[in-house]
């Protein structure tokens, strides 16, 4: 059972919080705007790296591994570079470059497993079908091809060909429209390099450092070159710094309007209860008592604001999800204590005003002025 001090205590803070729920409700609003956006960008910021890796991908492979000048031909065994990408925990896609004749016309091939080829290049706009070979939009234009015509391609030494059909055309904005792409077997069967790739291209999550550090461990082997991309690395790098700092500082600033907002209120409402006050230094309350109580009344309106504020934010970040990223947002489960704590704490800080403002108050001058 509770101490029948405390309970008395308690009843007294309800009844003082309840005859002034006007000016405590405001202030409770003010500290659940500045807890709400708080807890909105922190929930975003939990999910943001996922979601701007996603969005980031547009930009394509962020690195590139290549065979060392010691190669000789400079072809790298498929198997032994997919054991050492996966080694490194890395998804690449190998590629096999090589040339074709067609119809007397010297043509770029390039062979790749397509729908890993698409799940890197998002970007690419693609026309047809998926299946069968896929032309460059500039090859296509030069040499008259559409989709449904088949190919007969030779090697240019002629020892071998192969009859392929176009499934679709796609357009890369660079070099790649100038190719015919093929399965990776296909390539490898008409390039005459069977179980070789010419280079692997691999998109790594985490910016720069992250680039470089999975660059280094291929490079162990002292068989691979790996090269990053710097420019694509350093963009998802500079975007994800800006977008951690833009939210620290709408997070700080949304943080110390409600603080301020809150502490006005406070104030007032301290005012209000001048006579309150005398009257409890008259009959010798102690100090910590009369701060106790404000402190008491300022961690229930934290407490209050900040559960109302988690519950706004948590819509404020699905609805960011939706609008910005279009997907679903995970709230983060460690967000609502973070959040109800930084209420309390703002309904702390703007406690002091009014806790100053009461142990200011003469209880003959205040009891005189206000009978």
């Amino acid at each position: 059972m509770a101490d029948p001090r405390a309970r008395m205590e308690a009843r007294l803070l309800w009844a003082s919080l309840w005859r002034r729920r006007g000016m405590a409700g405001l202030a409770a609003l003010a500290v659940a705007i500045g807890a709400s956006v708080a807890a909105a960008l922190l929930h975003v910021s939990g999910d943001v790296n996922a979601k701007l890796t996603r969005e980031l991908r547009s930009l394509g492979p962020n690195l590139v591994v290549a065979p060392t000048s010691s190669a000789g031909e400079g072809f790298m065994d498929e198997a032994a570079t997919r054991r050492q990408l996966a080694e490194a925990g890395v998804d690449g896609v190998p590629l096999l470059y090589g040339r074709a004749l067609l119809g007397g016309h010297a043509i770029v091939i390039a062979g790749a497993d397509p729908a890993a080829l698409a799940r890197l290049h998002p970007s690419w706009q693609r026309r047809g079908e998926p299946n069968g070979a896929q032309a460059g939009v500039a090859l296509a234009r030069r040499l008259g091809l559409a989709a449904g015509d088949t190919l007969e391609l030779a090697s240019p030494e002629g020892g071998h060909s192969l009859a392929v059909r176009i499934g679709g055309t796609f357009e890369s904005g660079g070099s790649d429209d100038e190719a015919l792409w093929l399965s990776l077997p296909e390539a490898q069967a008409l390039c005459g390099h069977p179980g070789e790739v010419s280079l692997v291209q691999a998109r790594v999550a985490g910016g720069t450092a992250s680039v470089e550090a999975v660059a280094a461990e291929l490079e162990r082997g002292g068989n691979l070159s790996a090269l990053p991309l710097h420019a694509l690395s350093a963009t998802e790098q500079g975007l994800l710094d800006r977008m951690r700092r833009l939210m620290l500082l709408v997070t700080l600033a949304a943080l110390v309007a409600g603080a301020l907002s809150a502490y006005g209120t406070l104030t007032d409402l301290a005012l209000e209860r001048r006579r309150e006050i005398a009257l409890l230094k008259a009959i010798g309350a102690p100090r910590r008592r009369i701060i106790g109580r404000f402190l008491a009344e300022s961690i229930a309106i934290g407490l209050t604001g900040g559960v109302l504020g988690w519950m706004m934010g948590a819509g404020f970040a699905l609805f960011i999800g939706r609008l910005v990223f279009h997907a679903a947002l995970r709230l983060q489960p460690g967000v609502p204590p973070l959040v109800v704590a930084l209420a309390v704490g703002i309904a702390l800080v703007a406690a002091a005003g009014p806790i100053q403002l009461a142990l200011a108050v003469e209880p003959a001058r205040a009891l005189r002025e206000d009978g």
